[in-house]
Formats: C-alpha cells, structure tokens, sequence
C-alpha cells in the first residue's frame, strides 16, 4: 500500500500493511530551522508565502516519508479584514484576540467584549479569491501517494470571539445569540469543507477542542444541543461526497466521547494521554465504530522524555489501539514549537519498526 491507501484504509477501520501516521499540523517555522531553510519574517506571521509554506512542508514530510500532508486554507488575497489595536495585537474576522511577537502568535482571549457585537459580526468568506492556493499546490502535489487532509477550524470561533466565559454565560442568559454564532461558524465550516474536497483533499479534520483536561468547555446539555450540531451536519455534507470527516479535540472528553461518536464522524484525534485519557479503552468501547488517531503524548514524552520513553509509548499505543485496524500514530496534539525532532524521529521510526500488520514480502 502506499501512504494515501494506509490511511483511507484505517479510516474506513481497517487493517492496511503499516499503521499510517502524521500529524494535523505543524509549526513551520520549527521546521524550517530542522530542515536549515531560511524563513522570513512574513511567513512566520502566517502571511502569503504560499510557495515557500508548501516547500518547507513537503521536504518535512517527505524526508521522514509520513502518509498525511495538512492542507490548511491559505489567507485570502486581499488579507483577512483584521483590526489592529497596536504593532503587536489584533482582533480578526470573529472577534479573537491575538498577538504576534519573536515570530510566534497566541491567542490573547475575546475580542468581542459586548454580545450584541455578534449581530454585527461578518464571518470571513470561503469563497475569498486565493483561500485554496495551498492545498491546491498540496493537492497536485500529493495527490494519490499521501494523503491530503483538509483542514476547517470547527466550533471554536464563538468560544474565542467571546473567550469560554462569556460563551458559557452567552448560552445560558442568551441562547439564541450564542446559537446564531455558532450557526454562522457551522455555515462557514461547511462551506470550507466543500472547498477543500473540490480541490481534491482526501478527507476533512475538523479542528477546535471542545474540552480541556478537566472536561467538556461547556455543559454536556449545551454540548449537545449547540456542539453536536455544529460537528454533525457539516459531517454530513462531506459524507454526501464520498469524504471522510475526523474531529479533533484536546482535554477529557469521556463524558461527551460517546456524543462524538453518534455524530457520524470518522475519526477521533487526539486522545490526550495527559488529561487522563486512556487510548486503550476508548479502542475497546469504540473501535469499532470510529478510527482513533494520536495518543502519543505531547506535554512531556514528545517534548522532553527520552528516545527509549517515546519508543516505549509508540509500542504501546500500538499495541492498544492498531489490532483490528482502525488506527493512526501521532502526537496527542501536533508537531509544535516544544516538540524534540529527535523524539519525533523515533516516534515515526518506532512506528514503522512495530506498526506492521503483516510480514513483508
């Protein structure tokens, strides 16, 4: 099998000869200085270096031969309509606050401190001119020998435009403001997804957490009327074009996993070690329902742990989740500023030493 059919086959919950592996994401900045290519100032800043983005990812990939490329959207080409507050910070198109500063940007908290904001608010636009130029480079690019995710924000826009709080406290006093901004973030995800697949990405993950290490953001009550609507029907759509979904979400998810799991997604990502989940059982209960993908942990083992840690996690998330097919070896997040490449090397070479399914030749 080659990259591309290692993963479809695992989503679609099956055993292929290895067991696929790659990341949603990765800092590119991290691998342009692993790799020794020469970043501008711009492109750290997530700007329109389109060329140079997709150079730095493909020579990552291909020399550590991994079976998933991210595709995210590109910025559009007149920019997205942000609103500086000073050289550092700015408020963007859904009233997140972020700041930029030694080439690194964070979110900062809610850019929209008064909720009748949200009836004013004008979400970005899918269809901006230059929003697919990456993954239509990446899509030509690899296109039947790896496989080209497709990357949507998913339901995190209302809880960053009015910061977790405030969306808390939207849901409860104001519902049917806090539902129109998440229907907005729906429409757009959706509208995104199909964007993607009319490019030629091979399946969509769906990004925004929807808990942290103690639990679900928001009540299992609001999660299912708000949250699950949010994940199912764009879900739904792609489903209605032959493309797999896969949600992914940080924090212990155990009280809502099962929630995750009826909304007909293809997948899980990432089954965070460190917030107390145990890859293991969630295999048991629904593995054979859903592909599981991650597990390997990121807030220690990846970033500060030992080759001989890392090789022992990797052999034993495969041992707990790969028997029966149906799985994908990863980080408990993506490749970020704190991962060790020598750790992340030995999880992509001990995944490929123990991940067989079968014996070759």
């Amino acid at each position: 099998m080659n990259p591309s059919e290692r993963v479809l086959a695992a989503l679609n919950l099956e055993e292929p000869d290895v067991v696929p592996i790659g990341e949603i994401g990765y800092d590119l900045g991290r691998l342009s200085s692993i790799l020794n290519i020469p970043l501008d100032e711009r492109m750290k800043h997530d700007e329109r270096d389109v060329k140079m983005r997709v150079e730095v990812l493909t020579r990552f990939v291909e020399a550590l031969d991994l079976d998933i490329v991210p595709a995210n959207p590109s910025p559009p080409e007149d920019g997205p309509r942000i609103r500086w507050l000073d050289e550092e910070t700015w408020i963007d198109e859904w009233g997140a606050k972020y700041r930029y500063k030694n080439g690194i940007s964070w979110y900062v908290g809610p850019g929209l401190d008064d909720p009748e904001q949200i009836w004013e608010l004008e979400p970005p636009d899918p269809n901006a001119p230059g929003i697919m130029d990456e993954p239509k480079l990446l899509v030509e690019r690899f296109k039947g020998r790896r496989a080209v995710a497709g990357i949507i924000p998913g339901p995190k826009m209302p809880y960053l435009a009015r910061g977790i709080d405030g969306y808390n406290i939207d849901l409860f006093r104001r519902p049917s403001l806090a539902r129109r901004l998440m229907e907005m973030a729906t429409d757009y995800n959706t509208e995104l997804g199909k964007r993607l697949i009319e490019v030629g990405v091979d399946f969509i993950v769906m990004t925004g957490d929807v808990a942290y290490r103690r639990g679900p953001l928001v009540s299992i009550k609001h999660f299912r009327e708000v949250f699950v609507p949010a994940i199912r029907d764009p879900a739904r759509t792609f489903h209605r074009f032959g493309v797999p979904m896969v949600k992914h979400t940080d924090g212990y998810i155990e009280p809502i996993i099962e929630d995750l799991v009826k909304t007909g997604i293809n997948g899980l990502h990432s089954i965070e070690p460190a917030a107390g989940m145990n890859i293991r059982s969630v295999k048991e209960r629904f593995g054979s329902k859903i592909c599981l993908w991650g597990g390997v942990d990121l807030s220690y083992t990846l970033s500060l742990g030992t080759r001989e840690e890392v090789i022992k996690e990797v052999r034993d998330r495969i041992s707990s989740a790969a028997p029966g097919g149906g799985y994908i070896l990863s980080s408990s997040n993506s490749f970020s500023t704190a991962v060790k490449f020598e750790n992340f090397k030995a999880m992509v070479e001990a995944g490929k030493a123990y991940g067989r399914y079968r014996p070759q030749g």
